[in-house]
């Protein structure tokens, strides 16, 4: 009799413990599956401004192009119901695309140039870092505005390219 016991009592624990894992495993996958992902504001508001970049890189192209040759142009920048709201000088280098010095603020300048705004996302500091290859030649630069979590875009400032953002 004692043994019968000792058998359902180490059945019943087998059961209990597969009832256990079962049900881990159906709560692991059921918040899986039921997981929606919040979106991360900071990032949605980096590719906002990343958007107004890429759109003053190329205005700033085409004054430059309407008033050549000249080393400055006057960047306006509009609201949304198209009022201006700020006026920015702009260096120009001899292709027509936004530049400055050659360093971490001349990269710095350039965000506030196009940007019309602090290095600053959603509370957040946009790094303003300058990158060269030093074996190439001049044109061979790049500036990279980062935020502190990794999502980053680069600007190629001899020909004017900016990169998607990367995360």
């Amino acid at each position: 009799m004692k043994k019968n016991k000792e058998k359902i009592s180490s059945t019943a624990n087998l059961i209990k413990a597969a009832v256990a894992i079962l049900f881990a495993i159906s709560l692991g996958v059921a918040v899986n599956v039921l997981h929606t992902g919040e979106e991360d504001t900071t990032t949605t508001a980096f590719a906002t401004q990343l958007d107004t970049f890429k759109r003053h890189v190329v205005s700033s192209h085409w004054q430059w192009r309407v008033r050549q040759p000249t080393t400055m142009i006057m960047l306006i920048h509009y609201d949304e119901k198209g009022n201006e709201v700020n006026r920015k000088p702009v260096r120009m280098n001899h292709e027509g695309w936004p530049t400055a010095d050659l360093s971490d603020p001349g990269c710095e300048k350039i965000w506030k140039s196009l940007v019309a705004s602090p290095l600053r996302v959603d509370g957040f500091k946009v790094h303003a870092r300058y990158y060269a290859e030093l074996d190439e030649g001049e044109d061979n630069y790049w500036c990279r505005y980062s935020l502190s979590r990794g999502a980053h875009f680069d600007y190629y400032p001899a020909t004017g390219s900016v990169t998607n953002l990367n995360e």
